[in-house]
């Protein structure tokens, strides 16, 4: 039998600038709960900024480091907002953190593997000698190699659910993570 839901009215969406407004003010806060649209117009915003800078960074290379830095300070505001949408879905934010390590491990495997023939790659334009050197570098990193792979491919399988987590509505009842931003 399913269960009863009262007949509660939605608020509005949150508009894309009182989104933004809100990660920022929520800095580092990781509890309660994140709306849909706050986490969805703050990724919009994130992707527009580092577009903007990444791509202006080769017109200008010191834009470049302008995008970095910007990229930098989005990292804890977006996990704060990834873990307050995980609770407002139901979901334990310690999502957030397992592939944040996934991820770390893979770009430390990444500099284990590649960082040996990192100058010779700039300087060697044949794709086939590139490749070779690659194919060496695996080779003498087994482990880093294994953990690069695997560990890419779990992060991204694990990065594919977290999404999909993150476009299920939001619970209507107040759940542990307290009441809903949505139904309030």
């Amino acid at each position: 039998m399913p269960q009863y839901q009262p007949r509660v009215e939605a608020s509005p969406m949150l508009d894309p600038v009182t989104a933004v407004k809100t990660c920022f003010k929520k800095y580092f806060d990781f509890k309660g709960r994140a709306r849909r649209s706050e986490y969805w117009w703050f990724v919009l915003f994130m992707v527009i900024v580092s577009m903007v800078f990444n791509y202006g960074g080769l017109l200008v290379p010191a834009l470049s480091f302008i995008g970095l830095f910007c990229s930098l300070v989005f990292v804890i505001p977006h996990f704060a907002v990834m873990t307050r949408r995980l609770h407002d879905t139901g979901r334990s934010g310690w999502w957030v953190l397992v592939l944040a390590i996934l991820y770390v491990a893979v770009l430390v495997s990444m500099l284990i593997v590649l960082m040996p023939i990192a100058q010779d790659m700039l300087t060697v334009t044949d794709p086939f000698e590139q490749m070779e050197m690659m194919a060496d570098c695996v080779q003498a990193h087994p482990v880093a190699s294994t953990v690069m792979v695997m560990g890419s491919l779990v992060t991204c399988i694990l990065g594919i659910i977290v999404i999909i987590f993150m476009v299920f509505d939001s619970k209507w009842e107040t759940n542990k993570y307290g009441p809903s931003p949505k139904y309030q």
